[in-house]
């Protein structure tokens, strides 16, 4: 009640007057200590030794709005406003905008839901439609060394100008699927829906019954020609997991396939803006320990040039993480782990250790 009562006092400061009766204001904030040793494998000069404060390293810091009006008949109008900030300077974050994590209108009934506005892919584990964290048991979190983008082609992204739709679950499934008309308006002023300017497509599959949850998930990345060029060839991505719930421990898995992606998870700086195609796998497992949970992920990257088949990478990851509810809003964390990729051609193997540790408040 309270929470509704604040969220109508903060849209009235927006716009004068607040006549929404389902609205919630919420949020989170992740602030901690991080430790991270980097050796680029170039001499002495390549290694450096980082002890600061973070902002997101277990959850991405956020405050947001949402809400909705029942129409009856089961039909409901709904909307999500969420921007992302660090709690270590209070930066907004997501280039600056002010809800830069989601920003969509939504209409669902019997038919599913319809979604129109800013949003994360399906391909992510993040927002209103994200389905793969189902795959990893820690997701995009824990820094370079636990997040599960180091084991896939996927940039894990946010898209402006997009449609999307879910299908209501039946049997256990359900489907997603979307689209973009023109993926970041911040970076591209081209014409929406054109070949000069970046579109993105998604879909999704997902079953869930007892302790079985399987995702099969694809995207398709158009380049626009004027930030990309007319030669460079559209990516895709296609992943495969789930997990399976044991009752002592849960078991994830994830196996990627992509080609000609840009934006993979680049932590020593080795493939910049290459195009690059492969494939990756992860394994990880989620124990109930002393009240908390731990953690564990192990994942693989094989990626190489996609015009350059002499330019080679394989990344190795792997982290461990306890988390430690105080209550259901309050945790606290600790994680450690390594990341390391190789540069076949350079003959070069940088690497990353980190360790970090912090406190996770949600309202």
């Amino acid at each position: 009640m309270r929470k509704s009562l604040l969220a109508v006092a903060v849209l009235g400061a927006f716009a004068g007057t607040a006549m929404a009766a389902d609205v919630t204001l919420y949020g989170r904030i992740d602030t901690g200590l991080a430790y991270t040793y980097k050796d680029m494998d170039t001499g002495s000069a390549g290694k450096t030794h980082t002890f600061e404060m973070t902002t997101g390293f277990s959850t991405g810091s956020r405050w947001g709005l949402k809400g909705g009006e029942e129409l009856g008949n089961g039909y409901k109008v709904g909307f999500v406003l969420e921007g992302g900030f660090s709690s270590d300077n209070g930066k907004m974050g997501q280039d600056d905008r002010l809800f830069g994590r989601e920003a969509l209108l939504s209409v669902s009934g019997p038919f599913g839901t319809l979604y129109a506005g800013r949003m994360a892919s399906i391909v992510s584990d993040a927002g209103s439609i994200g389905m793969i964290g189902a795959m990893s048991a820690t997701g995009n979190i824990y820094g370079i060394v636990g997040s599960m983008k180091g084991s896939t082609g996927a940039a894990f992204a946010r898209h402006d100008n997009t449609l999307a739709y879910a299908t209501p679950k039946f049997g256990g499934f359900e489907g997603k699927v979307m689209y973009s008309f023109r993926s970041d308006d911040t970076k591209e002023s081209t014409k929406e829906n054109s070949g000069d300017t970046t579109r993105y497509a998604a879909l999704g599959l997902k079953y869930a019954a007892g302790p079985l949850t399987a995702v099969l998930a694809a995207d398709y990345t158009m380049y626009g020609n004027v930030a990309y060029g007319s030669d460079q060839d559209e990516g895709y991505n296609i992943m495969l997991g789930g997990n399976y719930d044991f009752g002592v421990a849960k078991l994830f898995v994830k196996a990627n396939y992509f080609d000609n992606m840009l934006g993979v998870l680049d932590s020593f700086k080795l493939i910049s803006k290459r195009a690059v195609k492969g494939w990756g796998v992860e394994l990880g497992t989620q124990i109930p320990v002393a009240g908390g949970t731990i953690g564990g992920v192990l994942g693989y990257r094989d990626a190489k040039d996609a015009d350059d088949s002499d330019a080679k990478f394989q990344r190795w990851n792997a982290a461990i993480a306890y988390t430690y509810p105080f209550s259901k809003r309050t945790n606290v964390y600790v994680a450690t782990g390594y990341a390391q990729e190789k540069d076949k051609a350079a003959d070069k193997t940088p690497k990353a250790y980190q360790l970090g540790f912090g406190l996770v408040h949600k309202f």
